[in-house]
């Protein structure tokens, strides 16, 4: 009953009930009624799957290096299951890949974590075009029953006479067809309101993943950069005095999701 709350304050101020106007709108006030809870009910999924912890949790970068700097791919993989997240998910993907294919070279794991982080990217995308969707077809639907409406009017003034009665009646016929025009305005303004909304969210939560997954992967870079130059020494016979804990990471390759 939104839609029908909103023309009430909008064209009847004075007081006509919410449940006649609703009524006076036609039957095509259904399918308006029905995709405004759908629009709620997906408002409501996208304020809780775009939030900072669904998509990108800060408070875990700090211990992902650690697991990451230590080897511990196990313990990683755990610490993913228990604080679930499009990064941790992508983060998983990336481990499981690397335990199963400990010879991998990083360009093979960077092309993991970004078919991983576009899938996530897109999963969130798809959630809001419903908003898009709805924001389309409600005029639309407004605009049909308006249509009709018209239509009924106008063959029931042929059916009589031009009389003034017949004119209030023709007035009072489009004023009710009209309704529905305004109901779908009044849904899909709205909808397309939080599309927008809900996108550029959506869009700084992945530049921000793409982010902490490509400074992720330069670790995991040179974790095997490292393991790489001890084995060559090793293979020589060199026993060295200390491996270095970290080393220049410039021109890494930026992971793109979606």
């Amino acid at each position: 009953m939104v839609i029908s709350f909103i023309l009430d304050k909008l064209l009847n101020p004075g007081g006509v009930q919410l449940l006649e106007l609703f009524e006076k709108g036609g039957v095509l006030m259904w399918p308006l009624l029905a995709l405004s809870f759908i629009a709620l009910m997906v408002i409501v999924v996208c304020l809780w799957t775009t939030r900072e912890g669904a998509v990108l949790p800060m408070r875990l970068i700090a211990p992902v290096e650690s697991y990451i700097r230590r080897k511990d791919y196990a313990g990683l993989m755990d610490l993913c299951e228990q604080c679930d997240s499009s990064f941790t998910r992508t983060l998983s993907v990336v481990m499981m890949f690397l335990q199963r294919n400990p010879r991998a070279n990083i360009d093979e794991v960077r092309e993991v974590a970004s078919a991983e982080g576009s899938r996530q990217a897109n999963m969130l995308t798809r959630q809001i075009s419903w908003l898009a969707d709805i924001g389309s077809i409600a005029p639309m639907i407004g605009l049909l029953g308006t249509v009709i409406g018209m239509m009924r009017t106008f063959t029931e003034m042929a059916a009589g006479n031009f009389e003034g009665v017949k004119q209030m009646q023709m007035a009072s016929g489009i004023s009710e067809a009209m309704i529905t025009t305004a109901g779908g305005l009044v849904l899909a303004i709205p909808c397309m309101l939080f599309y927008v909304i809900f996108r550029n969210r959506i869009q700084k939560r992945i530049t921000d993943m793409e982010a902490a997954i490509t400074h992720i992967l330069s670790l995991i870079s040179l974790q095997m950069e490292r393991e790489q130059r001890l084995g060559n020494l090793a293979r020589r016979g060199v026993v060295p005095e200390g491996a270095p804990d970290s080393q220049d990471d410039t021109g890494r390759t930026r992971v793109r999701m979606g």
